[in-house]
């Protein structure tokens, strides 16, 4: 199965940008959380946040789609279908 280098990623949304800090913190917390766990632990902790204390990765977020925006003027996500396992 190889991977193309070419493919242009989508930008990070808000939870994204704050699980990847969060993850670290966790992790190195607790060293030996599966990463199964500290997913759950992620989304947990994200729904239960204010409105307030998510603005900041919202911002960020939004920072990060404009900065795509004007890097890659003609994108377009276009999911792709897995292929049928037999």
């Amino acid at each position: 199965c190889k991977k193309s280098t070419n493919r242009i990623k989508r930008p990070m949304n808000a939870f994204i940008v704050w699980s990847q800090i969060e993850r670290r913190k966790i992790a190195e917390a607790q060293p030996d959380l599966h990463n199964a766990l500290i997913s759950q632990q992620l989304g947990t902790r994200w729904k239960q946040m204010s409105k307030e204390k998510r603005q900041p990765y919202v911002d960020e977020a939004n920072r990060l789609k404009e900065l795509h925006g004007k890097e890659y003027p003609n994108y377009r996500f276009q999911p792709r279908k897995k292929p049928i396992k037999r």
